[in-house]
């Protein structure tokens, strides 16, 4: 089987010839290294969007400054109810950056905030998502995403600090709930756009850890717009796949319960706090597609490979199950590690 056809077969609740073993198409550096590593069955995970964002009432200027020799990006946004900014230094994994300062840091800025929200515009963008799909072929998948985070990560991580979180949430609850409830009305506009869409896969990148979240808000704010979007995506046939990469154990039961199709970068012992064996017996009918626990990169290869038997043991038979890596390896320890993990897959 090629590496589409072997994730394809779990998507469909088949039994592939072996354990589908993949990476986020941007990490794998080109090359000889990933040629041989490609030959022995890696797959590429790649994701395209289904729809635009658009905001024609809201324009961004950018400032650049270093400090500490860090270059950092002041990003301004510009609306007709005024201005929020924020700041986000560069230097972060993927080569991407993160956010230092956020848009919102007192309550004047939740309306600003609330106006850019309900200003986007969506607009389908199914042949560029085909295009992509024609392009990765039969060397992997495609997803349809990255989507946009539910509202309480969207708040958690992209709109306010962990405290401003805290406070707000406690403090200002009718100006949190409301921009919750506007993103909230506006995901599930794009929603509906990710239903009619060719991807058979959605991918939600929630980064969900219960240090974070906690049970309750999951319970009561996460885990009802997941089931929402399953109820439109498996009327269409589609799966969600949901970023999960965090500390699991206390959400178990509720990931259990709601219809998510796919924990997506679930990320076992020594890097979580759930044992592989642990999560299959939790989530016997979901589809557990890991992030290999980065630390094992960097373990000599006879343990890489030992680890690697434990893990497919604790899933055996290995029925919706897929090894993937989702975070980037040290340049010295990708080829070895990449290498011994798809030697021991191969085995069937």
């Amino acid at each position: 089987m090629t590496p589409r056809q072997r994730i394809q077969a779990v998507f469909n609740g088949e039994q592939p010839d072996r354990v589908p073993f993949t990476i986020y198409d941007a990490l794998l550096p080109r090359g000889e290294a990933e040629q041989r590593l490609r030959n022995q069955g890696l797959g590429l995970c790649a994701h395209a969007g289904v729809f635009s964002i658009t905001r024609p009432n809201v324009t961004m200027t950018t400032e650049q400054f270093y400090r500490d020799d860090t270059l950092y990006y002041r990003e301004t946004f510009h609306t007709p109810a005024g201005e929020v900014s924020q700041v986000r230094r560069t230097g972060g994994g993927y080569d991407t950056s993160r956010i230092s300062e956020y848009l919102i840091k007192s309550p004047d800025d939740y309306r600003v905030v609330e106006l850019m929200v309900r200003d986007e515009v969506y607009e389908p963008t199914y042949e560029s998502y085909l295009k992509r799909a024609e392009t990765i072929g039969e060397a992997g998948i495609v997803l349809g995403g990255w989507l946009p985070r539910t509202p309480m990560m969207c708040m958690m991580w992209e709109l306010m600090s962990h405290e401003q979180f805290a406070i707000d949430l406690h403090e200002r609850p009718d100006l949190f709930f409301r921009l919750y409830e506007t993103i909230a009305e506006r995901r599930r506009e794009q929603f509906r756009l990710c239903a009619k869409s060719p991807a058979q896969c959605l991918h939600i990148g929630d980064n969900i850890t219960a240090d974070m979240i906690g049970r309750e808000r999951f319970r009561d704010y996460c885990v009802p717009l997941y089931d929402e979007f399953c109820d439109l995506l498996h009327e269409e046939g589609k799966l969600l796949a949901v970023h999960m990469d965090g500390r699991m154990r206390p959400l178990l039961d509720l990931v259990a319960q709601s219809k998510v199709d796919i924990i997506e970068a679930f990320s076992p012992y020594p890097d979580g706090d759930v044992p592989m064996a642990d999560a299959r017996a939790a989530w016997p009918e979901k589809i557990i597609w890991i992030n290999y626990p980065s630390p094992v990169h960097l373990w000599p290869s006879s343990e890489i490979e030992t680890f690697t038997r434990d893990l497919l043991a604790a899933v055996a038979p290995g029925d919706r199950f897929m090894i993937g890596v989702t975070e980037n390896i040290p340049d010295d320890d990708w080829a070895k590690s990449l290498s011994v993990i798809a030697d021991v897959v191969g085995e069937g």
